[in-house]
């Protein structure tokens, strides 16, 4: 709850633990103990104004003062759905037998409550006695009271409204102050949600601009120098570059689509570049939010042919020969870790290891599938910018499906192992 959260923050005091499991957040044992002091409450009030009545007239109360009081109890359990009944017994049950005690519980709950015309009600119930329609309470008789008898409006009605009253009150501060805190609660949400789309579409720019305009300038140059080139070999290495460079320029369209996408709300409110954002939509095509695999990575083959353009030579080894994710029984999710993962541990083979022999060798046990792609460690690999990221990624995708990542040097070779359970 809100206010349980703002206690936990320090924003209110600490209460003790038992008010906070009494009124705040009530378990199932406290709720059914509270049930219980609800329906006995009325019986004990019964008992209670019956044993009193009878100690104030030394004498034991007859059938129409037991009925009265029965009368009196039954109604208290009407206080929530019609609490014009009890209030309109309970000054009976004083004239029938001169207890008080039910118009006191009704002060109580009438101060507290203030349903309509409680002003009035609790008017009433002082004038009784100073106009004689009822007798003096049993508590006066009883001798149990050194004050005058006039003072049984106030020790009868008054003071009983009045504590009504303030725990009617340190309820509704305490409704309001929980109110005022779910109000902060949801503007700071609104806030926090403003902020994360304004900078998802600020991303979205930065995006499109420098990486998307660079790519799709160097895919045009690659398909340049393919078109005019003499030299057969250089014209296939330029339209490798133009091909994946038009792969490329493609995610980016599908990245700067869906930043927009969860910016769109902020878009609208602030109106700008909307004919921007019509054109990164339509350039990311029907690919936005196919589900969770949709430009995610290679397929599993895909990676695989790449690398052997590239000049890598694959060897395949076991499961691995085969969809291993298919043959073990794989879902999407974890069919989708197993590709991005081996997608980035054969990009690193090419990058740091160029032309050199990759194995990639496939385990299925009965809890979990593991994939291991080993390549030789070499001192003469190409001086390429890395960003140093690719294996955290892999796993944390690897962890969000209960899978682990691990790699290091084992003698000469790199190896990348990646776990998920079946």
């Amino acid at each position: 709850m809100i206010f349980q959260a703002a206690v936990a923050t320090g924003a209110l005091p600490r209460p003790h633990r038992w008010i906070e499991r009494l009124v705040d957040a009530p378990d199932l044992r406290t709720r059914r103990v509270l049930r219980a002091a609800a329906l006995s409450f009325p019986l004990v009030v019964t008992a209670w104004s019956t044993w009193y009545d009878a100690l104030a007239a030394r004498e034991a109360p007859d059938a129409g003062q037991l009925l009265a009081f029965l009368a009196g109890g039954l109604s208290l359990y009407l206080v929530r759905r019609l609490p014009v009944v009890p209030s309109v017994v309970a000054p009976l049950v004083w004239a029938a037998t001169g207890s008080c005690s039910f118009v006191m519980v009704m002060a109580v709950v009438l101060g507290a409550r203030r349903p309509r015309g409680w002003l009035l009600v609790l008017g009433a119930y002082t004038v009784l006695h100073p106009l004689g329609l009822v007798p003096v309470p049993c508590s006066f008789r009883a001798g149990h009271v050194a004050l005058p008898e006039e003072t049984a409006p106030l020790l009868g009605v008054v003071l009983p409204a009045l504590v009504g009253g303030a725990v009617g009150e340190a309820s509704r501060l305490v409704a309001l102050r929980e109110d005022r805190l779910r109000l902060a609660a949801e503007v700071a949400a609104a806030r926090a949600a403003d902020v994360v789309a304004h900078e998802r579409l600020r991303l979205s720019r930065d995006m499109h601009d420098l990486v998307g305009q660079n790519v799709s300038r160097m895919t045009l140059h690659a398909s340049a120098i393919a078109a005019r080139s003499a030299d057969a070999e250089a014209r296939s290495l330029a339209t490798r570059i133009a091909d994946t460079g038009a792969d490329l320029l493609e995610d980016v369209h599908f990245v700067v689509g869906l930043l927009r996408d969860g910016a769109d709300g902020a878009d609208r409110a602030t109106g700008a570049d909307a004919a921007d954002g019509a054109h990164v939509a339509s350039s990311s095509g029907p690919d936005i939010g196919t589900g969770p695999r949709a430009r995610s990575s290679r397929s599993w083959q895909e990676s695989i042919d790449a690398a052997e353009r590239d000049g890598t030579v694959v060897r395949r080894h076991g499961p691995a020969a085969g969809p291993i994710a298919r043959t073990a029984g794989l879902d999407d999710a974890s069919s989708a870790v197993l590709d991005a993962v081996l997608a980035e541990a054969l990009h690193n083979a090419t990058k740091h290891a160029p032309g050199a022999a990759v194995d990639v060798r496939g385990e299925i046990w009965p809890d979990l599938v593991r994939v291991l792609v080993e390549n030789p460690v070499t001192d003469h690999a190409p001086a390429l910018p890395s960003g140093g990221h690719g294996l955290a990624v892999a796993a944390e995708r690897a962890a969000s499906v209960g899978g682990r990542v691990t790699h290091g040097v084992v003698g000469e070779r790199f190896r990348v192992t990646v776990e998920v359970p079946r």
